[in-house]
């Protein structure tokens, strides 16, 4: 399906039908964001493309609807369901694997597909919400040790891309700026209150460097830390 549905409304079916393949991106995109209508939709023109196919090659189309169950698979398990879910891939196998006749196999895709739009659940984005809220818990109780995004995307289950992703979409900015954000509010906080040097202050919020620490500081705050700490002596 990929780029050639409803992105191009100029493809015909035949168009539709030739290209054929399952698209990764636009699925996983769709349960990511909760688009259900969008995947219903999706769900619809597959199987009228499918139909045509099965009835002129039954392994073609069922190689076909195996690739949409995979992709719905590994998409609803990046954002966070059950482990076991994975096992309706084998389960599905081993149904199609017996499928001789064109409308068994449409009869089957019609039947798991009707309850597949729950991957694209409206409270998604909810729970892309309370993934990111994990995210910030995660940075505030670690922010002074070396943290990468790679290791919070672990944490909290998600690759690395797809949580820096959901991070910029959920909160506007990238993991690594709200970091850096965090430590040097901190670090205000520590100048203005404390009498921790530079220094010191530079290691308790995580910089292993003064000289980039004092620069990010400046470029935050408009002012380097001593001026901070003058303007409360």
């Amino acid at each position: 399906m990929s780029d050639r549905v409803s992105s191009d409304n100029r493809a015909g079916p035949d168009t539709r039908e030739a290209s054929g393949l399952v698209s990764y991106h636009e699925v996983n995109a769709m349960v990511r964001l909760g688009q259900r209508t969008e995947l219903e939709a999706y769900f619809r023109q597959f199987l009228a493309d499918l139909r045509p196919l099965a009835e002129r090659d039954i392994e073609t189309a069922k190689s076909r609807y195996l690739s949409l169950v995979v992709t719905l698979v590994v998409s609803t398990l990046e954002i966070g369901a059950p482990g076991d879910t994975e096992r309706l891939i084998a389960g599905t196998a081993r149904e199609v694997s017996a499928i001789e006749e064109p409308e068994t196999l449409l009869q089957s895709a019609e039947s798991l597909l009707a309850h597949m739009t729950v991957c694209a659940r409206p409270n998604a984005n909810r729970y892309a919400i309370q993934i990111v809220e994990r995210a910030k818990q995660i940075v505030s109780q670690r922010y002074r040790e070396p943290l990468a995004d790679d290791e919070v995307a672990t944490i909290v289950h998600l690759s690395r891309s797809h949580f820096r992703y959901l991070f910029k979409e959920v909160t506007g900015v990238p993991f690594k700026r709200y970091l850096m954000e965090v430590r040097l509010s901190a670090a205000r906080k520590l100048v203005e209150e404390t009498q921790l040097s530079v220094k010191e202050i530079c290691r308790e919020v995580g910089y292993t460097d003064p000289s980039s620490f004092y620069r990010a500081y400046r470029a935050h705050h408009g002012v380097p830390p001593t001026a901070h700490r003058r303007a409360t002596v």
